[in-house]
Order: structure tokens, then C-alpha cells, then sequence
């Protein structure tokens, strides 16, 4: 009981000093997280880009479902973790279930940021919204956003996201986070 204590305080502590860089080391830092193949996933022969051709960008959200009583629980997620440290800054799910048809996004970040100053949100090109922070706990802060058709439509389209918020010394810090594979993703889901 006791190592699982000092295992989140510990966690909490290496979360709390992810925003503790400049807005510019996080963003040179950040990398996505790419979902692991399962034990029965078919090894798959990678593709190689021609000589002088870049390498096609991989899709980088996962979908997870679990059984409930009354249908599916089905999210697509996304989460940025930094290089240096490892530790994740921002996590990004698309949920659906049976009693909540329409798409809701939760959004969390790590401790240490600006709490009065919420979270901005950017779909593709639309306008940004400023959603209030709902709650904290040791794994971060978190919010939940009720997705419009139309915002699904422009991430099913790929349109980038883009989170910003600020640090303990109001300094903006801004993540993108790459719509590439959301369609996919959320086909998957229904």
C-alpha cells in the first residue's frame, strides 16, 4: 500500500515539472504516443518510401471498447508525452457509449498549469473555445466537451487539433495534436 502512495505522489511530482519548461522546450519536445500492437497482432511487412520521398505519416489515434451491461464503451485517444521525461502533457478521448450517443471529448492535463485560465480548444480551422477546468486529481486536471457534428465531421477530415492553456507563470503553452487516423478511429467505435 505504501509503494502504490509514493508511486502517484512520485507520478504527480515528474507531472508537475513537465510544465515547468518554457511554452517552446514542451512544444520541441512533444512526440505522440504510438499504440503498441496486441500479442495477436499480424507482423506486417513496413513499406519504404521511394529514394527522396518522406515517409507517410502514421495514424496516431487507438481505439479502446469495453463490454458494459448495455452495449459498448468506446473511445479514440490520443496522448502527447515528452521526450526528455516521458511523462504524458496532454491526453485527448473521444468516448461514446449506449446512455451518451453523441461523441464527448475528455481532455487532461498534468498539474502545474494556470487553473483560472482553463483550457482552449481548436478543431482544424474553426474558432477556439475556452472550456473551464472540471476537476484535479494526482493524473492531472480534467474537462469534458460535448463534440458537434460538424467538429466530428472536421476531424474525420483530419483537421489538426489544437490545445492551449497556460503555465504556473501564465506563460501560453500550445500542443497540436495530429487528426491523422481520428476517422479510422471513430469508425471503429460505431
Amino acid at each position: 500500500m505504501r509503494l502504490a502512495t509514493k508511486f502517484s505522489a512520485r507520478t504527480g511530482f515528474a507531472m508537475l515539472g513537465v510544465l515547468a519548461f518554457s511554452a517552446t522546450s514542451i512544444a520541441q519536445t512533444l512526440q505522440p504516443k504510438q499504440p503498441q500492437p496486441g500479442p495477436a497482432a499480424a507482423p506486417t511487412a513496413p513499406t519504404q518510401p521511394a529514394p527522396g520521398e518522406a515517409a507517410p505519416p502514421q495514424p496516431t489515434w487507438m481505439v479502446n471498447c469495453t463490454n458494459i451491461a448495455s452495449g459498448f464503451d468506446c473511445r479514440a485517444s490520443q496522448t502527447l508525452v515528452s521526450k526528455n521525461t516521458g511523462a504524458a502533457v496532454l491526453t485527448l478521448v473521444v468516448r461514446t457509449t449506449p446512455q451518451t450517443p453523441k461523441p464527448v471529448m475528455l481532455i487532461q492535463v498534468p498539474l502545474g498549469i494556470y487553473l483560472p485560465a482553463g483550457i482552449t480548444l481548436q478543431i482544424g480551422r474553426d474558432a477556439a473555445k475556452t472550456l473551464p477546468l472540471q476537476s484535479c486529481n494526482r493524473e492531472g486536471c480534467l474537462t469534458e466537451y460535448a463534440l458537434t457534428g460538424a467538429e466530428i465531421a472536421a476531424m474525420q477530415r483530419d483537421a489538426d487539433l489544437t490545445v492551449s492553456l497556460q503555465d504556473l507563470k501564465q506563460a501560453p503553452v500550445t500542443l497540436k495534436v495530429s487528426g491523422l487516423g481520428f476517422a479510422a478511429a471513430y469508425a471503429k467505435m460505431k
